[in-house]
């Protein structure tokens, strides 16, 4: 607990170190007789704002309307229950407009910030525009620091590169890496600067277009990646495949603005001593700052945990359907589960073109839980026969119905009832819900395979099998196998604490297994058996017994969020 209380202050001290840094750094230059006169200016104006944020982060007369309320922050940080308080995790700063008026910290959610506080993008608050002008540098370097990292160009995989790690192979599809991505800057806080007021020939808000693309990585538990492996299965023929991963890491990562004149060319140039961006070049109306000699560039990104589910087709599929697909799962799951928009996220990978993958991951703070349900049972087949549905296809024969129940004109490729929404529009002109039904239909029919493991079922359950201590043991993995039930994670692991070696051990569901032979009905081995039950209960884990007289069917009914559920 008092781990979790440390690490949720640690963005109010670093909002705190960068200030008291910058003023400590702008003093200097103002008592520095070599500068010039613009250059103490510039400091003074510089050392002002850091005075204006510690005063903000530190003021307690007006506590309860300040985002650092201590009620507000703590849930924002996940530290307390949020309530009517979402976290908010990059701030911007914004200055007063006029003497009396108090200076504010704006915040949104990181995937969010990536964008809309983007390098020279403009915000609109209270009546005025301001334009992201700067960076709050992070303490602990008198140089930016920045990460290196190096993206597969086959399905979109992180591999950071560190002191002890440089891969050349993917860690997921094996594919061959290229060159590292250098100069990443993780984007923490920045400042704005007012440029005028919101007039009425502005009625529409102006975003900067950016270049932005998404990598995943999975965590890493016992020096392997911790994520589940599924297949989708039509008549024991492999059709595609699903990775899930619960709290995977998502980066984002800005290349530059969309429009720049050498895609080559990568970043935005950063003063590292006053914080500010260089002007946008494309952009003639956007005025420069007063630039230090210190300036280099970088790749602004940010990261993030989220439950994520990866969709392999098992060929490669042209653009038109891989962006047809992606939209009508991200519709059909939210329609399935009863989710808002904003709780969904799906993109492609490894790149908008060419899409090889679709990521979809939960964007609503704890996850809302759906994801996992996919790879059991038979709930993505449940989801694809609804995009059927949705596309305006009989979800059971795939015949074309051509247009929503109550709409009066023909859908001919896509329209707003099926596949198109106001947040997919760079894919419109891609969108042909007809490209995709009979693949729809096959994934309707088709069965996941799943294994609590990286590995095929199949290859899991081998192991398992092998790993097993008695022929009854060998049954009962065989009995979860017939009825399509989650299968153990590990076996004849032992727990020291209570001096046990249970037969099964599901990890995720924390729950252990006895599967019981003749020899167990002894009286002296039962009253064993139940000082090991009782202790390891008492440790926090399900206990579950299959003695080889009872009918373990019956016995795996009674625990759903264990083995899951018959079909």
């Amino acid at each position: 607990m008092h781990l979790h209380f440390d690490q949720a202050c640690e963005r109010w001290r670093g909002l705190y170190r960068s200030a008291l840094r910058q003023f400590k750094v702008q003093s200097d230059i103002i008592v520095d007789a070599s500068r010039t006169q613009d250059e103490r200016d510039q400091a003074k104006r510089l050392r002002r704002e850091a005075e204006s944020q510690l005063e903000l982060l530190r003021d307690i007369d007006n506590m309860r309307q300040s985002d650092f309320y201590s009620y507000r922050y703590f849930a924002s940080e996940g530290f307390l229950p949020g309530y009517n308080f979402p976290r908010l995790p990059l701030s911007a700063y914004v200055p007063a407009r006029r003497t009396g008026r108090r200076d504010e910290f704006l915040s949104r959610p990181r995937f969010l910030a990536i964008s809309e506080f983007g390098p020279r993008s403009f915000i609109y608050h209270d009546g005025a525009r301001y334009i992201i002008n700067g960076v709050i540098l992070p303490v602990g370097s008198e140089d930016v620091l920045t990460q290196r990292l190096k993206l597969c160009s086959a399905c979109g995989y992180l591999h950071p590169i560190n002191s002890g790690s440089d891969p050349d192979v993917c860690d997921r599809c094996g594919s061959e890496l290229g060159q590292p991505m250098t100069q990443l800057f993780r984007m923490e806080n920045v400042v704005t600067k007012r440029r005028d007021n919101i007039n009425s020939d502005e009625e529409e808000r102006r975003r900067m277009g950016y270049e932005i693309i998404t990598g995943v990585r999975f965590g890493i538990q016992g020096g392997i990646p911790s994520f589940k492996l599924a297949a989708i299965e039509v008549d024991g023929q492999q059709i595609a495949k699903l990775n899930y991963g619960q709290t995977a890491t998502l980066w984002r990562i800005n290349l530059g603005f969309r429009r720049r004149t050498d895609k080559a060319v990568r970043g935005f140039m950063l003063d590292t001593e006053r914080g500010y961006w260089a002007r946008n070049e494309q952009n003639p109306e956007d005025e420069d700052d007063s630039m230090s000699d210190a300036v280099r560039r970088v790749i602004p990104f940010v990261t993030d945990h989220r439950n994520a589910l990866l969709l392999e087709p098992s060929v490669p599929l042209e653009l038109e359907v891989m962006a047809s697909l992606q939209a009508a799962l991200k519709h059909a799951i939210q329609v399935e589960f009863e989710l808002e928009d904003n709780e969904l996220a799906v993109e492609p990978l490894p790149s908008r073109d060419p899409r090889r993958l679709i990521l979809i991951y939960e964007s609503a703070e704890g996850g809302a839980g759906v994801l996992r349900q996919l790879i059991e049972g038979d709930t993505f087949a449940r989801v694809c026969r609804r995009a059927l549905d949705i596309c305006h296809f009989d979800s059971e024969t795939g015949a074309d119905l051509g247009k929503a129940p109550r709409s009066k004109e023909i859908c001919e490729a896509a329209c707003y009832d099926c596949l198109m929404t106001y947040g997919n529009q760079p894919d419109h002109q891609h969108l042909d819900r007809k490209k995709i039904r009979d693949l729809l239909v096959q994934f309707g029919k088709a069965k996941v395979a799943s294994a609590p493991a990286p590995v095929p079922r199949a290859t899991h359950l081998e192991t398992l099998l092998k790993s097993a201590g008695s022929e009854l043991e060998r049954d009962w993995l065989r009995l979860l196998e017939s009825n399509d039930l989650r299968l153990p994670s590990h076996a004849q692991s032992f727990f020291d604490q209570c001096k046990t070696r249970p037969d099964f051990y599901y990890h995720e569901a924390k729950a252990v297994i006895y599967v019981d032979g003749p020899p167990h009905d002894y009286p002296e081995r039962d009253q064993r058996d139940a000082h090991h039950t009782e202790c390891m209960e008492n440790a926090g884990y399900t206990v579950v017994r299959f003695k080889h007289t009872e009918h373990w069917l019956t016995i795996i009914k009674d625990f759903p969020s264990v083995f899951g559920k018959e079909r």
